[in-house]
């Protein structure tokens, strides 16, 4: 069996949202919320020798990472990074940035709405904010005890994780009403869906089941149902029969 959907990876993930983005040569873009700069690669080499990006976030060990890979890149001008409080106006200057880059960052935010009104205001005219979410609520998984892959999925997806000021499981189907009701005057939209098959290491699922079951007595289920759930993921996987299946959201807005 294998599946026509693809399978997510790391790197073409991010090379995906930087072609969807149509990250030009030369270009001044912004990847707010990077993280530890997983999407700064591709970023980098499609802005090439003379654009500039600028890695911003608010999680100081993240940051310190970007700076310690990405020395080279910082010594020639070509990234810098911003350590910034995403609750306030973003830092920069109004139409200072060709192209916003903006993945699974909205739903930890309160006021959504100004975030993306700001991502607005940052862009020149003729710039766009590719913004993205995973809809972990969306979650496909094929199990044999499907009320309690219910209560698991449901309650991973509502639960806020001590980096959060909010949670919101269904964010991904949630950001096109989002972008509807924002200063952006066009934006298009597409939902994709990544397929693992089996349940081994270094699969998206991999990673998913083992936050959920790490957090599951968190949010109300015990360590013993949820080791036994794992359990009954990995028998499936060794059988041929494990599905799982992330839906991804994205926004292409143009300002």
């Amino acid at each position: 069996m294998r599946s026509l959907n693809p399978q997510w990876n790391v790197n073409d993930f991010h090379a995906r949202i930087t072609r969807l983005a149509a990250v030009k040569a030369g270009g001044r873009v912004l990847d707010l919320g990077c993280g530890r700069g997983n999407g700064l690669p591709p970023l980098l080499a499609a802005i090439g020798a003379t654009g500039e990006l600028v890695a911003a976030d608010r999680d100081g060990p993240a940051l310190d990472a970007v700076r310690a890979t990405h020395v080279g890149e910082i010594a020639d001008v070509r990234l810098s990074v911003v350590d910034l409080d995403m609750k306030k106006a973003l830092p920069f200057a109004a139409a200072s940035f060709d192209t916003v880059i903006c993945q699974n960052v909205v739903e930890c935010i309160a006021d959504r709405t100004a975030l993306i009104a700001e991502m607005h205001r940052v862009l020149r005219p003729g710039g766009v904010a590719l913004v993205g979410h995973h809809d972990f609520d969306g979650v496909l998984i094929a199990s044999d005890d499907r009320a309690l892959t219910r209560r698991l999925v449901h309650g991973y997806a509502d639960h806020t994780q001590s980096w959060q000021d909010e949670s919101e499981g269904q964010m991904g189907r949630l950001l096109p009403g989002l972008f509807a009701e924002s200063p952006f005057d066009m934006a298009e939209t597409e939902t994709v869906l990544f397929v693992d098959l089996v349940l081994s290491d270094g699969t998206y699922a991999r990673q998913h089941v083992a936050d959920i079951v790490a957090l599951a007595k968190e949010f109300g289920i015990s360590d013993q149902d949820a080791k036994k759930w794992l359990q009954d993921l990995e028998a499936r996987s060794t059988a041929g029969t494990f599905y799982y299946a992330l839906p991804w959201t994205y926004v292409i807005a143009h300002r």
